[in-house]
């Protein structure tokens, strides 16, 4: 796991008082302590997104967003995030991709 600048001391400030970490865990110890407004934010962008140039740059904003979100909560699952990554594809690429 890669954490930058006081998320990366809060981390290693965390691992010294918590031996038994679970991803659950995790993220509520992450929401508590840093908010829920990037979350939030994150939430909302990714439902948002849409599809405007290559599908690799849409992978990489969507997947960006995804991470941002699974930080914070782990109650989404695949299919949460596959429909909204097909419901974002630009309608030619959506048309041949969706059943």
């Amino acid at each position: 796991m890669h954490l930058e600048g006081n998320a990366s001391k809060w981390w290693q400030a965390y691992k010294q008082q918590h031996t038994k970490i679970t991803w659950l865990s995790f993220c509520l110890a992450i929401e508590q302590e840093f908010g829920a407004d990037d979350y939030r934010i994150a939430l909302t962008d990714l439902i948002t997104l849409k599809q405007t140039g290559t599908i690799e740059e849409y992978t990489t904003q969507f997947q960006a967003l995804q991470f941002d979100i699974t930080m914070h909560s782990c109650h989404y699952d695949d299919l949460f995030f596959t429909s909204h990554y097909i419901s974002g594809l630009k309608d030619e690429i959506k048309a041949v991709v969706e059943p």
